[in-house]
């Protein structure tokens, strides 16, 4: 029986042996999980029963009581002790220390959750901020790329600008002699029909001047005015013969034995001949006009017919013009088209603003733009004849290459403040107004009703691109005026009466066409009405000319009905649509014409 006592003692042990190993296990685990938290979340619980005292009736359950080891000689201290967790816990139900357990399980969750978060928050910015390091990578190689693809055009621009100014800059001066060349032939032809007309004046007025004064002179003695007019007419006939003869210069022979006056003679007898042809002309349009509908004769005077010049010098002319712009279509003809071309050059400059408009700003090409199209333009305006030719700007080549440079394919991309939509403007400022301005200084004849026209749709045109304040435009406005009223000082209108005119065969035709010459230039200076101010265009034509140079004559001649109405008719005529007219009102200006008529 002892040893059977022994045997189960030693179950005993076992059983001890295997709880111990149990709460070991059991403390083991709550150590791993939770650690010293337990001890702070038991403190929490403040529902939990007080500890029972020894004598308390409470059942401490085995498995938190002291177990000493088998074969050892003293009593084991409790794991939990031995393991750092607060003795609290021995006191707890297994309810609170589930509870316990829960919590501090859900808080673990609960900051594992976070953490989580945190870590999917920072993946998601190192993704972002990756996409973005592609993306960036992605666009600084395009960006490289791009950077030298203007590199490469720049480059190529730059070498094209460069040989371009400078054959452009060797071109310079043959454009220069061209347009030189060309002012000088117009102005000869201008001065040749002024000296044309004055010395036609000159060869009749010798012997009309002499014929006159003779007459003169004779009248005056008084007498029968029969006797007196036969006696006139042969003074006059006898002094016109002489002035005649004084013109048939004798041979002067010079060192050479050349005669210096024959050219003289030969120029006499060509402009003579030629008056001659003027007046048949004039007669056979008299003879041949036909009658308007308002059933006025619509006959041509003599003197109001602005064609003086001759045949001869018109082909002479057209011959020495055609040279000079065939040898300006030779000026760019060395070179290759690329630089020869405006269309080309046009094209290249386009495309730079087109691709890189920044770099173009930044270059101040709309700056430089006039200045390297200007060659072409000047050299295609040599065509430009705005006094003899009806030519419009809008039809060259130039204006029609230049007219939407820089100017996008889409409208509505257009800056208004782009500098070059003033291109054309600024190349009709800089090139086209100083040669209309040369033209009506020197070559506009103010007598000739076509020339006339032609200079005032030129200025017409230049308005469209100018405005009227601007000072080169001004200028030009008063060269006008200061042309015609030159016009206006060298108008001469003869003054003589009938009797006069009787004696002197010639005197009433060149009379005629003295007076004639007069309604030119009024009709002439009338025709700037939508241009010269009115009070301007008042005193010239009216004050001047009307008043100062054909009143004096229609009042000479008023005895002879015929040719004062018909003279005053073409007044009227010439007056018409800018001071006379049914659909004219306000104050009358022709005061003093007024009277006379009435």
């Amino acid at each position: 029986s002892r040893v059977r006592g022994d045997d189960a003692h030693a179950g005993g042990d076992n059983e001890d042996e295997d709880e111990d190993e149990e709460r070991r296990w059991e403390e083991e685990q709550f150590r791993k999980g939770f650690g010293k938290r337990v001890d702070d979340a038991s403190n929490r619980v403040g529902a939990a029963p007080p500890v029972a005292s020894p004598s308390s009736n409470t059942v401490v359950p085995s498995s938190f009581q002291s177990t000493g080891y088998v074969g050892s000689g003293h009593t084991a201290a409790p794991i939990w002790a031995a393991s750092g967790v607060s003795r609290s816990v021995e006191v707890m139900s297994m309810a609170q220390q589930a509870e316990v357990a829960n919590r501090a399980l859900q808080e673990s969750l609960q900051r594992l959750r976070e953490t989580h978060g945190r870590t999917k928050s920072d993946l998601y910015r190192v993704d972002e901020n990756l996409s973005r390091s592609l993306t960036n990578v992605t666009i600084l190689e395009k960006s490289l790329a791009s950077a030298g693809e203007k590199y490469i055009f720049m480059q190529k621009l730059r070498e094209f600008v460069a040989v371009l100014c400078d054959f452009l800059q060797d071109k310079a001066p043959y454009i220069e002699e061209l347009e030189e060349q060309m002012q000088r032939l117009h102005e000869e032809r201008a001065t040749a029909i002024v000296e044309r007309r004055a010395s036609d004046d000159a060869d009749e007025m010798v012997e009309v001047d002499a014929a006159i004064n003779a007459a003169k002179s004779v009248l005056n003695k008084g007498g029968g005015s029969a006797t007196a007019a036969a006696a006139a007419a042969a003074a006059a006939q006898a002094a016109s013969l002489a002035a005649r003869d004084g013109l048939n210069l004798p041979p002067q022979l010079d060192e050479f034995g050349r005669d210096v006056n024959l050219q003289k003679r030969t120029e006499i007898k060509r402009r003579a001949e030629a008056r001659k042809q003027r007046r048949a002309r004039v007669s056979l349009n008299k003879a041949t006009s036909l009658t308007a509908s308002d059933g006025t004769a619509n006959q041509n005077v003599e003197g109001e017919s602005s064609s003086e010049e001759s045949d001869s010098d018109c082909k002479a002319y057209q011959s020495s013009r055609g040279e000079l712009l065939q040898t300006a279509g030779h000026v760019f003809g060395d070179a290759v088209e690329e630089f020869s071309q405006l269309s080309i050059v046009k094209e290249r400059l386009e495309g730079w603003k087109t691709l890189y408009s920044s770099a173009y700003r930044d270059a101040y090409m709309c700056l430089s733009a006039p200045a390297i199209f200007s060659p072409y333009v000047r050299l295609e305006l040599l065509k430009w004849d705005p006094l003899y030719e009806d030519a419009d700007l809008n039809n060259m080549q130039w204006h029609a290459l230049l007219f939407d440079y820089g100017i996008p394919e889409n409208v509505k991309d257009f800056e208004p403040e782009d500098a070059d939509a003033d291109l054309v403007p600024g190349l009709v400022e800089k090139i086209a107004l100083p040669i209309l301005h040369h033209e009506v200084a020197h070559c506009w004849d103010r007598l000739s009703t076509r020339g006339t026209k032609n200079a005032i749709a030129a200025v017409q045109i230049i308005l469209n691109y100018i405005p009227a304040s601007n000072e080169s435009l001004q200028e030009l406005l008063a060269a006008v005026r200061t042309r015609l009223a030159e016009a206006v000082a060298e108008l001469q209108v003869p003054t003589w009466s009938i009797p006069l005119m009787n004696a002197v065969s010639q005197a009433a035709r060149i009379a005629a066409y003295k007076f004639g010459m007069s309604v030119r230039l009024l009709k002439n200076i009338a025709l700037w009405k939508d241009i010269l101010a009115m009070p301007v265009l008042e005193q010239l034509a009216l004050d001047e000319v009307l008043c100062g140079k054909m009143l004096p004559h229609l009042r000479n001649i008023v005895h002879n009905i015929h040719d004062a109405v018909t003279r005053t008719e073409r007044v009227v005529a010439a007056l018409s649509g800018v001071w006379t007219g049914a659909s004219l009102s306000g104050e009358l200006k022709c005061g003093s014409y007024l009277i006379f008529l009435l």
